[in-house]
């Protein structure tokens, strides 16, 4: 009876562990397609496919001969209590300093600090594979920009073996979360003097070029088509 016993206990063991066991799912993106060009900036839409949808994603490169910048976005705006701020505009003006981006369609609501709007590890290593893959990027000038759940948090791997090239940003621009720092720094993405400062953040940790602060304040220019 107790080696029956123990026989039961060890098959259900066994399918539980395999009921915990989820597959992994290699990055899965679709064609992508270049809206325009504009002010030495190409700009490209492709999108990524999720078990249960599609994500849409905007590409900005600007023209280099020689390895950029590059900033993962884990949104494309922030939704606040008073005004929204369109990151896609943020990012263009990052740009135009000489950065490449990958901005992943979605936005952050801060009507109330929040943790809602943390974006997967899996999308996020899938969008920073997909720029690395896609433009020179100086592998040592790399940021991620945004809420990005326990991407690399702790003992978490920045990205899984199916995940490479990784995109491992070495500096960091955290908002969309309840917590005191990423609060803030939500708080300050809703304002112009805020950006300023974030920008100027990224771009003495990625040397970039001179901003201009009317980059920041002016409408962001649509890229004439081919």
């Amino acid at each position: 009876m107790k080696l029956l016993l123990s026989a039961v206990l060890v098959i259900l063991s066994a399918s539980f562990c395999s009921a915990q066991i989820v597959p992994f799912v290699p990055c899965k993106s679709g064609a992508s397609s270049t809206v325009g060009h504009a002010d030495g900036i190409t700009v490209k839409r492709v999108s990524f496919t999720e078990a249960d949808r599609v994500i849409g994603a905007t590409v900005l490169i600007p023209d280099s001969k020689v390895p950029v910048p590059g900033i993962l976005f884990s949104h494309s705006a922030i939704h606040g209590p008073q005004n929204s701020v369109d990151l896609t505009r943020f990012a263009l003006a990052l740009a135009r300093a000489g950065a490449a981006s990958i901005i992943l369609d979605g936005t952050i609501e801060w009507l109330t600090p929040n943790d809602e709007s943390w974006r997967s590890p899996h999308e996020m290593a899938c969008a920073g594979q997909w720029l690395l893959l896609n433009a020179k990027l100086d592998r040592e000038r790399l940021a991620v920009v945004g809420t990005h759940g326990n991407w690399g948090g702790g003992n978490t791997p920045i990205c899984m073996p199916g995940e490479r090239p990784c995109f491992d940003g070495h500096t960091v621009i955290s908002f969309g979360q309840a917590s005191s720092a990423e609060a803030h720094g939500t708080d300050l993405m809703l304002t112009l003097e805020g950006r300023l400062k974030m920008a100027r953040f990224a771009q003495k940790h990625l040397r970039l070029a001179e901003l201009k602060p009317a980059w920041f304040d002016e409408p962001a220019k649509t890229a004439t088509s081919h």
